[in-house]
């Protein structure tokens, strides 16, 4: 945080975000955003920490770890996901970093992916994501090493500046940085949170330009996901609505 104050202070765009001090409710599913294109009917801050979001010139996202993932906080926010897309093209490809928080190694591999997908999908490009060790609050501050890294990428995203990604061989997906992979077959592997096809070799997975510059979250793959797929479905859930209703009633206690 303090880095972040130095930084805000040297003229960045932004502020300290808690989302403590917004209500999110729970997103229940009506898609009226959708079909409808309309803003969310839920009463409460979501549009006012989105309008918060996009207006920084870069973003550092810090959560603690919650059974292996995210804090529920996170998760509302990020449930809502169909509202992201009109504040994608307002922020992309402006930087990012992610900080995860927690105690032992083994109970976190879902936190860094999630908080990074979050980021993704807000047309965020993630410029570092690593995990701070720390079982107590307020423990993370004793650890020197992390805040020096937080220190030295802050400084970084302020001059950063989006460049193609390059073919190389990693331990972690270059775009989103998860270290959780789907095998394929063979030793090709997916990474399940931006899509991007590696091949397993000795030192790690090995990445194509081709493949990474081409990920799940580029502005015209996210375009192409709401106009030929989410888009669409409004006419067929139309068309099947009738016969919904009835199978609902089939099972209506």
């Amino acid at each position: 945080m303090l880095a972040l104050k130095e930084a805000i202070a040297n003229g960045a765009t932004g502020e300290l975000v808690y989302l403590k001090d917004y209500k999110i409710e729970e997103c229940d599913g009506c898609m009226n955003c959708v079909f409808r294109n309309i803003p969310c009917h839920l009463d409460d801050d979501w549009y006012k920490l989105l309008n918060k979001i996009s207006s920084a010139d870069a973003l550092f996202l810090s959560a603690p770890t919650y059974v292996l993932s995210i804090p529920g906080s996170l998760k509302l926010v990020m449930d809502r996901y169909l509202l992201m897309p009109q504040y994608f093209n307002k922020i992309y490809p402006r930087p990012a970093m992610s900080v995860g928080i927690g105690g032992l190694a083994d109970w976190n591999h879902f936190e860094l992916p999630l908080m990074n997908l979050f980021l993704l999908g807000l047309g965020f490009g993630i410029v570092d994501s690593f995990y701070a060790r720390a079982a107590g609050p307020g423990e993370v501050l004793l650890s020197n090493e992390g805040i020096e890294r937080i220190k030295s990428e802050v400084k970084f995203m302020l001059s950063w500046k989006y460049k193609p990604f390059e073919s190389r061989i990693a331990s972690h997906c270059p775009v989103c940085f998860s270290t959780i992979f789907e095998r394929i077959k063979g030793n090709k592997y997916k990474c399940p949170v931006c899509a991007v096809e590696s091949e397993q070799q000795e030192d790690g997975y090995y990445f194509l330009a081709d493949n990474l510059n081409n990920h799940r979250w580029t502005p015209d793959n996210v375009e192409d996901h709401f106009t030929n797929w989410i888009l669409k479905t409004k006419d067929r859930f139309k068309k099947n609505l009738r016969q919904i209703n009835q199978q609902k009633r089939k099972f209506e206690l």
